[in-house]
């Protein structure tokens, strides 16, 4: 069996030429664009600018040591719809499932105290909220928790530093300390060394937490 050759010409799919014109007022939005953002937007803005003084893609491409098929992507994308289109589109991804989860129970917990789920702080802190997830089969990093708490409006702030009304005074606290010194010492022969001490540290000025509340609310 012969080997058959056939000659023939063969044409390559010529690549459509991408011109730009831009008013007056397309310029100043791009240039500004250009100016006043140092992210691939400004340089995506520049590539339509060059195009717009005639430049060709390939032309492009070399002053600026970039890909031609780069050039030509985002040329399309401007022509096609505008600034929005240099914007980098984010990829669609999984569902997210457990910050709606979390949202779902932080309403209803940040009313609470800490101190109503067994935990020894007056104040919600992330460490605890991420444990009480963890209990409930959520487990959460902080971030996705700090997240959730934004977006429902609370905030991280100290309690205020307003005493109750049936906190004791100053003088009352002292008084009572006198008190209970004066029984000690009347049941002993020998100076016994008294140490007083709380969680929130023993001063006439109690230590300040602080905690997640909603945006505007006092505690």
């Amino acid at each position: 069996m012969g080997l058959v050759i056939f000659y023939g010409i063969f044409q390559l799919p010529k690549r459509i030429m991408i011109r730009i014109s831009l008013s007056e007022e397309e310029k100043s939005a791009l240039s500004r664009l250009r100016r006043g953002q140092k992210s691939n937007i400004a340089e995506r803005a520049h590539y339509v600018l060059l195009s717009d003084t005639g430049n060709s893609v390939s032309e492009i491409a070399k002053h600026l040591s970039r890909n031609g098929h780069t050039i030509r992507l985002w040329l399309k994308r401007y022509l096609e719809e505008g600034i929005a289109g240099l914007k980098t589109k984010k990829q669609p991804g999984r569902p997210a499932k457990k910050a709606p989860a979390i949202e779902s129970h932080v309403q209803e917990l940040l009313t609470k105290s800490p101190q109503d789920y067994g935990y020894q702080e007056a104040g919600w802190q992330i460490n605890i909220l991420r444990d009480w997830f963890a209990k409930q089969g959520i487990n959460a990093c902080d971030n996705t928790i700090v997240k959730s708490l934004n977006k429902l409006g609370y905030v991280y702030k100290r309690f205020s530093k307003t005493l109750p009304e049936n906190a004791p005074t100053p003088a009352q606290k002292k008084a009572r300390i006198s008190e209970i010194v004066g029984k000690i010492n009347k049941h002993s022969a020998t100076d016994i060394e008294i140490m007083f001490v709380d969680e929130s540290h023993f001063s006439n000025q109690p230590y300040v937490n602080r905690g997640w509340f909603k945006c505007g609310e006092k505690k």
